[in-house]
């Protein structure tokens, strides 16, 4: 290969480097989680600029901002969550932690509820969802 190739070559190598780089670039890693809605088995997160909603199972939750994903896709955030059985919700809404990861489409992830009435922390899931689809989300018995 010529000199001039070879140059070019690094050229463009280390451009391609940049805009994978870049921070709005569609080659840098997310580091947010991707807006919209993720859907799975009984289980649905619609994340958006103003908060994300989970719903697993017959409870669920709002979180006050779409997730910061580390360069792993991990992320943790607080917000509330109702447990919840049909219309009738028990205990209102108690502090807790959504935590997960995201892996190309497909985000796992678990939830640590408050209970600060019976005082324990009590863990649900972990759940698989993926992003453009909707959840399975059945009605719950009263």
């Amino acid at each position: 290969m010529n000199s001039r190739l070879l140059i070019r070559a690094k050229v463009l190598a280390l451009l391609i480097l940049a805009a994978a780089c870049a921070k709005d670039s569609p080659l840098a890693p997310a580091t947010r989680l991707t807006f919209g809605t993720w859907g799975g088995d009984r289980a649905e997160v619609t994340a958006s600029a103003t908060g994300t909603q989970v719903t697993l199972g017959c409870s669920f939750g709002d979180f006050a901002a779409s997730p910061t994903l580390d360069s792993d896709g991990r992320f943790t955030i607080n917000g509330s969550w109702n447990r919840s059985v049909g219309p009738v919700q028990l205990n209102g809404n108690m502090p807790a932690q959504l935590s997960g990861q995201v892996l190309g489409n497909t985000l796992t992830f678990a939830i640590a509820v408050n209970d600060t009435i019976a005082k324990q922390v009590t863990s649900l899931g972990p759940a698989t969802v993926i992003f453009g689809q909707k959840g399975t989300i059945f009605p719950c018995p009263v």
